[in-house]
């Protein structure tokens, strides 16, 4: 064998060789990246146990976990989407039994209970940074939350410059340093379970008092117009009821009224989500039909038609948009106008497109109407004026009765009905 034959042979098995390590990679980089959660309840053999993720206000049923004899089942490549959210453990016919953790797509969690009920205490997440740090995270701010109410109730039975006074005061100081801590590292934190803390402090610091004066309604007003990240909100089962408590800050009697549309306005700019985009314009929508904002919302209709992300909007917005399409300034939508009498019914199209007039008037009135016929008697007045204006007018009968509208006079009326 030459030499030149022999460096090609090893250069050959070099090459297969990286390419079998690079299919090895790729293969272990795929199953890394699939989301897996094992549950193992020993109280449930051969039942179902059912994972729900909250979506904003929507609950989906992500997957089902069929437990085997021994009441462990694996939930993979079955999960209806890649997510990173808060999700609830459920068993059929077991209502009573519900135990919230962390799912992330970077994870395969094990969750282990071998009692009847499924608690923190009795339950154990393996493999789960997340669900780690949350419950690290959570109990941790509950015993400082504890010892700072602890320290303030005894501070009360002794005098300010009484010796123990003074140790209590050096307490509360070297508590609260490790409060802060705890809260930086929270914030330093880029975990789901980080932002689902972040969630729970903004509750409790940020819009827990904000119907109590302007100052605590400009803090809550500030949080929803720039800090709440609403994708992360979306999954954390807490969408509504920061976004509740957030409403209080634009109320008529604070320095915020009619700005609570633009706001959601900036909010929609920020959001690439595009389900939790939708559900933001349907929630604030909702927000401003409950209180009459119809500023508010007619600033955010108006960005959602400029900005054209939602291609099949949902009935209610699809009529908000037709709605705000007829607004002042805006060219009116074709109309569709019934003759309601004989067997066909025939419906004709007026094209407002084509009206060969400066301005239009639609005149909707009925027969028998008297405040219709004192309005057409001012319009025939005035109608040689308002033609050399460039004014066409349009007069559509709203009756039913074809009597009543052969019994009125042509002269009540300004031009021939549509």
């Amino acid at each position: 064998m030459t030499y030149t034959k022999k460096f090609n042979q090893i250069k050959i098995k070099k090459i297969v060789s990286k390419q079998l390590l690079l299919l090895c990679i790729v293969l272990i980089s795929i199953h890394l990246s699939a989301q897996k959660l094992t549950v193992l309840l020993t109280q449930y053999p051969n039942k179902q146990a059912f994972i729900v993720a909250v979506h904003g206000v929507h609950k989906d049923t992500i997957g089902t976990i069929l437990l085997d004899n021994t009441g462990k089942g694996t939930l993979a490549n079955k999960i209806k989407q890649q997510l990173t959210g808060l999700v609830n453990l459920t068993v059929k016919d077991k209502e009573y039994l519900s135990f919230d953790f962390v799912l992330s797509p970077n994870e395969n969690p094990f969750l282990i209970c071998d009692g009847e009920y499924v608690y923190s205490q009795n339950t154990t997440l393996l493999y789960s940074p997340e669900n780690d740090c949350l419950n690290r995270w959570f109990d941790a701010m509950v015993q400082y939350k504890q010892k700072i109410s602890l320290n303030q109730e005894l501070s009360k039975l002794y005098k300010p410059d009484a010796v123990f006074s003074k140790l209590l005061k050096s307490e509360k100081n070297a508590i609260e340093k490790n409060l802060q801590k705890l809260v930086d590292t929270i914030n330093n934190t880029n975990l789901f379970a980080a932002k689902y803390m972040q969630f729970k402090m903004a509750q409790e610091q940020k819009i827990a008092k904000v119907w109590e004066s302007n100052k605590e309604r400009t803090i809550a007003k500030n949080y929803f117009a720039s800090e709440i990240n609403f994708e992360a909100l979306y999954g954390s089962s807490m969408w509504f009821a920061i976004i509740n408590s957030c409403i209080e800050a634009y109320v008529k009697e604070g320095p915020y009224y009619q700005t609570f549309g633009a706001d959601v306005v900036n909010n929609l700019i920020r959001i690439n989500n595009q389900q939790v985009y939708e559900d933001l314009i349907d929630a604030s929508i909702s927000v401003t039909e409950k209180f009459s904002w119809n500023t508010d919302q007619d600033a955010i209709i108006d960005f959602v038609i400029k900005d054209n992300r939602i291609k099949n909007p949902t009935p209610r917005l699809q009529k908000k948009i037709e709605a705000h399409n007829v607004s002042i300034g805006n060219r009116a939508p074709n109309l569709l106008i019934t003759n309601p009498f004989g067997n066909n019914q025939k419906t004709t199209v007026l094209k407002t497109s084509e009206l060969n007039s400066k301005f239009s008037l639609l005149l909707f009135y009925q027969s028998d109407c008297g405040h219709c016929k004192t309005t057409i008697e001012s319009l025939k007045n005035k109608y040689q004026d308002l033609v050399q204006m460039g004014v066409k007018i349009i007069s559509i009968a709203g009756d039913i009765d074809q009597e009543k509208i052969g019994r009125a006079s042509c002269r009540e009326r300004v031009s021939s009905p549509v």
